[in-house]
C-alpha cells in the first residue's frame, strides 16, 4: 500500500509549468515543467488499486517554488503536510502530532521528489515521452531507480490540470489541479517548517 504523503509528495514534482507550446509533439511538456518559477492550488487525489477500485481520496492545497521548494496540505480527510527545502523532507502529521525528517539527498530509490530542483533540459534525457492526445503527454522513466512507472500529464491552455501516476505495484493515483488564477508570491520562507511544540520528531536514524 502506498504512503498517502509521499505519494503526493511524488506526485506533486510535475505539477507547475506555463509557457506557449513547443513544435515538437512531446516537447511541449518539457516547456510546461520548466517554464513557471512557482506554482499554487487546490488538489482532489484518489487512489485506485489494480482493479480500478477506489482506496483512498483527498484533497488540500500545494505550493511550488523552483528550485527545491514544494509543500503539499491534505486536509480533507485527515491532516498531514510535506515540506521540501532543498534536500530536506518533512511528512508532519497534524493528527498524530508527530513528524519525520528525511534527507532526500541519501535515497537511493530515484522519486518525482527529484524532479522538483532539477533542470528540465538534464531530466528530459531520462525520460521517454509519448503523445496520448491533444494537451496530454505519458512520460516513461529508462533509468531503474525511478519509484513509478509512468505519469501521463494533461493541461489546459498553459495550466498542468490533471496527473495519473502509474505506480510499479499496479496501483494508480489520479490528480485533479485547480491552479490559482492569481497566485501570491512565494518565497524560501513561505516554506520553512519548525515543528509546533509537543510534536514528536522522528529521523531516518530512530529506526
Amino acid at each position: 500500500m502506498l504512503k498517502t504523503g509521499f505519494t503526493a509528495a511524488w506526485v506533486m514534482v510535475l505539477l507547475w509549468g506555463t509557457a506557449a507550446l513547443a513544435q515538437n509533439e512531446t516537447e511541449e511538456v518539457w516547456i510546461l515543467l520548466a517554464a513557471q518559477s512557482q506554482a499554487s492550488g487546490g488538489f482532489v487525489q484518489e487512489l485506485f488499486d489494480e482493479s480500478e477500485e477506489l482506496l483512498e481520496r483527498s484533497s488540500g492545497r500545494y505550493a511550488v517554488l523552483r528550485p527545491g521548494f514544494f509543500r503539499w496540505e491534505i486536509e480533507d480527510p485527515d491532516q498531514q503536510m510535506i515540506v521540501v527545502s532543498g534536500t530536506q523532507l518533512w511528512h508532519y502529521d497534524i493528527d498524530l502530532a508527530a513528524a519525520t525528517r528525511r534527507d532526500t539527498s541519501q535515497s537511493n530509490e530515484f522519486t518525482p521528489l527529484e524532479l522538483l530542483a532539477g533542470d528540465s533540459d538534464e531530466l528530459r534525457g531520462r525520460f521517454e515521452a509519448q503523445r496520448l492526445g491533444p494537451a496530454r503527454v505519458r512520460l516513461i522513466p529508462t533509468f531503474p531507480q525511478a519509484g513509478f512507472a509512468s505519469v501521463d500529464i494533461a493541461w489546459e491552455g498553459d495550466a498542468v490540470i490533471a496527473m495519473d501516476v502509474q505506480d510499479r505495484s499496479g496501483q494508480m493515483i489520479k490528480l485533479d489541479l485547480s491552479p490559482d488564477p492569481n497566485p501570491a508570491q512565494l518565497t524560501a520562507k513561505d516554506f520553512e517548517f519548525v515543528a509546533p511544540a509537543g510534536v514528536d520528531v522522528y529521523e531516518p536514524s530512530d529506526y
